[in-house]
């Protein structure tokens, strides 16, 4: 097995690995929206009520619908890229060959702007809930931390907001984001060292092209001499 189809093992592996991730980040935010209404809990703020040893999260100004639908249709974009490359990258395996060149650059240029749509995701979703989780252990909202905030009631009931998993759903939702936004940067890395390896080779058989012609230029005169 040549260092070409090293590296497509690795980067089916990596594909492999970030499509079960992307499940933890589309599946974990979509149920958060249907159970908050389809509003968005990252960025949002509020004011606290607090009347006869109870709080309530009144005023509520929920955060941009975008910062989850977003998150939702990355993690639907990379499963789907991820099941593609995986089927790909096999079909060449199986044949024991090993992708052109231009296969290669567009694979490589695809990788790094997943990675990078990735990573400002993540880091969407992992401020957004950092807010979040400020704003419920604030002093007058009377909760110790954020994760013990899915087991209490700080919603108005009037709001039909189901609270009791929200911790665990986010949670889920940066695990996902960050190992997948891993798995892409590796399969970015192992793209562009597969790039240098096209290139490399291209330029040593130029070279040996160089000197095939140069060598055929010394030998055609001696030739036309002899005959003469």
């Amino acid at each position: 097995m040549g260092l070409g189809n090293i590296m497509v093992l690795g980067q089916v592996i990596a594909f492999l690995m970030s499509f079960i991730f992307s499940f933890f980040i589309f599946v974990p935010i979509s149920v958060n929206l249907n159970e908050f209404n389809g509003n968005c809990l990252l960025y949002a703020s509020g004011t606290w009520n607090t009347s006869k040893g109870s709080s309530y999260l009144t005023g509520i100004s929920w955060g941009p619908s975008s910062a989850c639908n977003f998150s939702v249709f990355v993690g639907v974009v990379v499963m789907l890229l991820s099941c593609f490359y995986i089927v790909w990258h096999s079909m060449y395996l199986c044949r024991g060959i090993d992708s052109s060149w231009l296969a290669a650059f567009l694979t490589c240029i695809l990788c790094i702007v997943i990675s990078i749509i990735l990573f400002a995701s993540a880091l969407t979703v992992s401020v957004g809930f950092k807010e979040w989780c400020h704003l419920l252990t604030l002093p007058e909202a009377q909760i110790e931390s954020c994760e013990d905030g899915q087991y209490l009631i700080f919603l108005p009931p009037t709001l039909k907001i189901d609270t009791s998993q929200y911790y665990t759903e986010m949670e889920m939702a940066q695990f996902g984001l960050w190992t997948t936004w891993i798995c892409w940067v590796i399969v970015s890395m192992m793209s562009v060292i597969r790039m240098y390896s096209f290139n490399r080779e291209e330029a040593f058989l130029t070279s040996m092209d160089r000197e095939r012609q140069r060598l055929l230029q010394r030998w055609q005169p001696s030739s036309q001499y002899e005959q003469i």
